[in-house]
C-alpha cells in the first residue's frame, strides 16, 4: 500500500524549503558557533549568563521575541524535580610540581576543559599532595580506608565512577587522562554529576581536573623516574545558590500566538558541534523565518515557533513544569549535535523518531522535509530515519508530559557510534561543514513552520497518511500484541492531530479519524495470536503484587 504525502507538505517542500535553503548562510551560523564557545568553553556559570545575553542580542537583531526564565538553583534537593543543586563560578585552576622539581602540569586560564565539572574548591594557598597512580578500580577497593589521605590519584578510569570510592580511602582529588579515540591531545570533558554531583555521591568531594592521554603519559613517566611527585592543586571556585536561563526567542503567531511549537537546542555546554551547533541554528531559524516574513515572501505563521535555549533537561524539563501555560507544546524537535562534516559522522544525517505513543505522525513530516532538502542542496550527507532514542532531552516527547519530539543529528559516525572528538576538546569549529548547518537550519525551519500553520486540511491530509501507514503495518503485524501495539500508537497518535484542527468541517473530519481508528481496530482483532517461540513464557505472564 502506498502511503500518500500530504499535498500540503509537498508544496511546501517545493516552495518554501528552496526558498529558507537559499537564505540560510552557513558563514553566519559558523560565526555564531564560535561566538557561543567563547563563553560556555569555561563551563562556569558567570560565563553560561554571558551567552544568554548574546543568545538574547541574536534573537532581537533577527527580529524575533526575546525571552530569559531565570531558575533557581538549589531549593528542595532530592526532591525527583528538575533542579541543579547549586551554580559554580570557576575562576582559576592550577597544577604544578613541587618537587623534587617544578614545573607547569595544566592551567584553567589556559584550557578550561582542564577542570572536572562540579569539582570542589582548594584553600586560597592551595593544597600540597603526593601523586598516586592508579588506573584499576579493584586495586583501589583493595586499599583500606584512610590509605589515599592526602594523595591524589592520576588514574585513565572515569572520575565520575570513581569519586565515591577515592573519598572514601581520604583522597583530596583526582586527575583523569581517559583517552579520546584517535585525539591524543584532548581532554574529555569530565563531570562529577549531570547537574551537579548525584545524591548517591552526596557524602563524597574530592578537587578534578584533567589532562590529555599525552600529558598523563609524560606526568606518569616523570612519577615513575623520581618514584614520587609532590604536586599543589589550586581551584578558585565559588560555589552558590543562584539561577540558570531558559533563553527563547519566538516567532510569534498570527492568529493565535499562545499556541506553540518548540525546538530545543542545549546550550550551557562547551563544544563546538555539542552543542553550540544546534544552538546557532535554533538563531538561524528565527533569522530565516523572520526575515522571509518581514520581506513579504512568507506568511507570519498562525501559532508560534519557540526556539529555546538552555541547560540540558534541566533548563527544558524545568522550564516546562514551572511555567504556567494553558497547554502543553502541540510538537517540536530536539536539536543536538548538527552540521558536523560528512567525513566525521560518516555522512549520516539521523532523524530519530519521538516516544512511539507520541503522535508518529511529526517522524513522516519531517523525514519528508529533510529528504527534499538533501535532494536540492547536496550536503554529502545520507538521510538515514532512526528509532526513537532515550536522552536527557527527547524524553520530553512522553505524551503524558510534553510533545511530539523527535531528534535531528549528525552525532554518530556509525550506528551507535558517536564522532571521535565527542565531549572532548577536540570539539572545534573545524569539524563544522557550511553546507551541512545551511541544509539543517532551513530544514528545521521548514518543519516547524508546517506545523504552526497546520489548520484542518493538514489534518485531514496528515490523518489519511497516518491510516495507510497503520494499516499497512497492522496488516503486517507478526503477531496481535504487535498489531495491538501499533493500533494504539494510531489511537494516541491521531489524539494529537486533533489538536491541530482550525477551522474547515470539523464534523466532518473527526467523523474521518474516528473512521480511520475503526478501521485499524478491526483490521487488529484479525492479527493472530502469539505462537511459537513468540510466545510469552507462562512466567513471564504473572503480574506482579507489588512494585
Amino acid at each position: 500500500m502506498a502511503i500518500p504525502t500530504p499535498r500540503s507538505l509537498s508544496a511546501l517542500c517545493q516552495t518554501s524549503l528552496p526558498l529558507m535553503l537559499r537564505h540560510s548562510s552557513g558563514k553566519r551560523m559558523l560565526s555564531r558557533v564560535a561566538d557561543i564557545v567563547e563563553s560556555d568553553r569555561w563551563n562556569s556559570f558567570d560565563h553560561f549568563h554571558r551567552t544568554t545575553e548574546k543568545l538574547v542580542r541574536c534573537y532581537r537583531e533577527a527580529g524575533a521575541v526575546a525571552e530569559v526564565e531565570a531558575l533557581q538553583t538549589g531549593g528542595q534537593i532530592g526532591s525527583g524535580r528538575w533542579i541543579i543543586q547549586e551554580a559554580a563560578d570557576v575562576r582559576s585552576a592550577t597544577v604544578d610540581v613541587v618537587h623534587p622539581f617544578k614545573e607547569r602540569v595544566l592551567d584553567y586560564a589556559e584550557n578550561p576543559w582542564h577542570v572536572v565539572q562540579w569539582s570542589a574548591a582548594t584553600p586560597a594557598g592551595g593544597l600540597r599532595a603526593e601523586l598516586v597512580v592508579l588506573d584499576s578500580r579493584e586495586a583501589i577497593e583493595r586499599l583500606p580506608k584512610g590509605r589515599l589521605r592526602n594523595k591524589i590519584v592520576l588514574t585513565n578510569g572515569d572520575p565520575r565512577a570513581l569519586m565515591e570510592l577515592l573519598a572514601d580511602r581520604g583522597a583530596v582529588g583526582v586527575i583523569g587522562d581517559r583517552p579520546v579515540p584517535n585525539y591524543p591531545d584532548a581532554l574529555a570533558w569530565t563531570k562529577f554529576g549531570w547537574g551537579a554531583i548525584p545524591m548517591s555521591h552526596a557524602t563524597a568531594r574530592l578537587v578534578g581536573f584533567v589532562l590529555s592521554q599525552r600529558q598523563g603519559e609524560a606526568l606518569r613517566k616523570k612519577a615513575q623516574k623520581f618514584g614520587s611527585l609532590e604536586l599543589l592543586l589550586t581551584a578558585d571556585i565559588r560555589k552558590y545558590v543562584g539561577h540558570h536561563d531558559v533563553v527563547s526567542g519566538i516567532v510569534r503567531g498570527a492568529d493565535d500566538p499562545q499556541d506553540e511549537v518548540w525546538a530545543i537546542a542545549h546550550s550551557a555546554e562547551p563544544g563546538a558541534a555539542d552543542n553550540a551547533s544546534g544552538v546557532a541554528l535554533t538563531l538561524e531559524i528565527a533569522h530565516l523565518l523572520e526575515e522571509l516574513i518581514a520581506s513579504g515572501q512568507l506568511a507570519r505563521p498562525r501559532r508560534s515557533i519557540r526556539l529555546l535555549n538552555a541547560y540540558e533537561c534541566y533548563g527544558f524539563f524545568g522550564y516546562l513544569e514551572r511555567t504556567r501555560r494553558l497547554q502543553t507544546p502541540l510538537a517540536g524537535v530536539c536539536i543536538d549535535t548538527l552540521g558536523l562534516k560528512p567525513m566525521h559522522c560518516g555522512g549520516r544525517l539521523e532523524w530519530h523518531s519521538t516516544i512511539p505513543m507520541s503522535a508518529s505522525f511529526v517522524d513522516r513530516i519531517g523525514a519528508s522535509v529533510l529528504r527534499a532538502a538533501l535532494r536540492r542542496h547536496r550536503p554529502g550527507y545520507a538521510l538515514h530515519l532512526e528509532p526513537f532514542v532515550s536522552t536527557s532531552d527527547t524524553l520530553i516527547g512522553d505524551p503524558q508530559y510534553g510533545f511530539p519530539c523527535p531528534w535531528i543529528t549528525t552525532h554518530h559516525k556509525r550506528a551507535g557510534s558517536g564522532f571521535d572528538a565527542y565531549h572532548s576538546s577536540a570539539d572545534q569549529l573545524a569539524l563544522l561543514s557550511a553546507k551541512g548547518m545551511e541544509t539543517c537550519a532551513a530544514s528545521m525551519a521548514a518543519y516547524l513552520y508546517y506545523l504552526a500553520n497546520m489548520g484542518s486540511r493538514e489534518v485531514l491530509e496528515v490523518g489519511r497518511m497516518e491510516r495507510a501507514h497503520a494499516v499497512k503495518h497492522v496488516g503486517q503485524a507478526p503477531s496481535r500484541k504487535e498489531a495491538e501495539y501499533l493500533r494504539d500508537v494510531h489511537r494516541e497518535s491521531n489524539a494529537r492531530l486533533r489538536r491541530f484542527l482550525w477551522g474547515g468541517d470539523r464534523r466532518a473530519i473527526l467523523s474521518e479519524l474516528d473512521e480511520a481508528e475503526r478501521e485499524v481496530a478491526a483490521l487488529c482483532s484479525k492479527a493472530r495470536p502469539a505462537k511459537g517461540k513468540g510466545a510469552l513464557p507462562a512466567g513471564a505472564r504473572h503480574i506482579p503484587r507489588r512494585t
